[in-house]
């Protein structure tokens, strides 16, 4: 019995001299000075700001602005009806192509018609007048005043004739292509009514309204295109003056009719997108517009670091800009992740 209670003071007493030793590393380890883990900004200092670049170089570069605006044909015309009369007859159709003289519409009355027959028989009778004092005037046996009168007379009834026709048979004033039927046959349309539109396709003219600072960097000679096709053109005219209303200066350009009109869709009195060339350079020294950061571009030195260059821009694309002051070809300007960059610091190349 003495024995077990002797063994059980050995096991107690060992295990007190264990947790007095446990008590005492654990009180060494709290007081010991502790290293501080590395925050981000520290870890991006030791390791580099990642980012992206690229070297700069010369390329051609072209710098469009784009607007929309209406076609329509290098001329248009529309026929009206000059009087009331019922339309008889349209012997034309939407796409057909029309010249000059063709008769386009075709009206009739009662009251039309007897005008009509009133002039032709004018006209008749004038030129049988005519040539019935012809061989007398040869010979001398009328008078050169009678001469005179009577041709006089038959050019005042051709042209009676010729403007009573016309009040009921109109032709197109232009050769050109009917863009569009107004009226249709049956009908009694009031006197000047359109009736037919005629437009002269061979070129075609999209009319822009712009800004006044927009039309800054417009000039008359400045190429164009259509957005998505191939087809230039050229800017033919702008407005010396605003409209009084919109504020805004009409500008035409102008195109090359053909056959891809129809297959665009690129009709009279649709809208179509330009985009016109406000400037170009062959050897354009340029940076993407994202390198671009209040007025300079971040450079990657040969040591890795970056530094903010103050640069001087000029004509700009879509997504690249012309440097004309302040870098050289082959620097690496940052593309990407500039956002985290200070002067002088460290970076690291991921990628450009």
């Amino acid at each position: 019995m003495k024995g077990f209670f002797s063994g059980k003071s050995i096991v107690i007493g060992m295990a007190v001299v264990a947790l007095a030793a446990l008590a005492v590393t654990r009180i060494i380890q709290a007081s010991a000075p502790v290293e501080p883990s590395p925050d981000v900004d520290q870890i991006r200092l030791q390791t580099g700001i990642p980012v992206e670049v690229m070297e700069v170089a010369t390329a051609p570069l072209e710098a469009r602005r784009s607007f929309t605006g209406t076609v329509r044909g290098v001329r248009g015309a529309v026929v009206r009806a000059r009087t009331g009369d019922e339309i008889l007859e349209i012997p034309v159709r939407v796409g057909q192509r029309v010249q000059e003289g063709d008769v386009v519409v075709r009206q009739s009355s009662q009251g039309s018609m007897a005008s009509v027959r009133q002039a032709d028989a004018a006209f008749e009778q004038a030129q049988r007048t005519v040539d019935r004092l012809r061989p007398l005037h040869e010979q001398g046996a009328v008078s050169d005043q009678d001469w005179d009168n009577a041709l006089t007379g038959l050019r005042v009834a051709e042209a009676n004739r010729d403007a009573a026709r016309r009040n009921i048979v109109l032709t197109s004033p232009i050769a050109g292509v009917v863009t569009d039927v107004v009226a249709t046959t049956g009908t009694f349309p009031g006197s000047g009514d359109p009736l037919v539109r005629i437009s002269d396709l061979t070129q075609l003219q999209v009319l822009l309204q712009v800004s006044p600072d927009q039309r800054s960097e417009l000039a008359a000679g400045q190429a164009a295109y259509l957005t998505g096709g191939e087809v230039q053109g050229r800017v033919t005219r702008i407005a010396l003056q605003a409209d009084p209303e919109t504020r805004l200066v009409e500008v035409e350009v102008t195109f090359p009719g053909g056959s891809w009109a129809q297959e665009t869709g690129t009709l009279p009195g649709t809208l179509s997108t330009v985009e016109i060339v406000v400037g170009a350079n062959e050897s354009a020294l340029q940076v993407p517009l994202a390198a671009l950061h209040d007025g300079g571009v971040w450079v990657v030195d040969a040591q890795g670091l970056a530094h903010l260059r103050p640069v001087t821009t000029g004509i700009r694309s879509r997504d690249r800009a012309e440097v004309v002051e302040g870098l050289d070809p082959g620097e690496r300007v940052v593309t990407a992740g500039a956002s985290l960059l200070s002067d002088g610091v460290s970076v690291r190349i991921v990628g450009g």
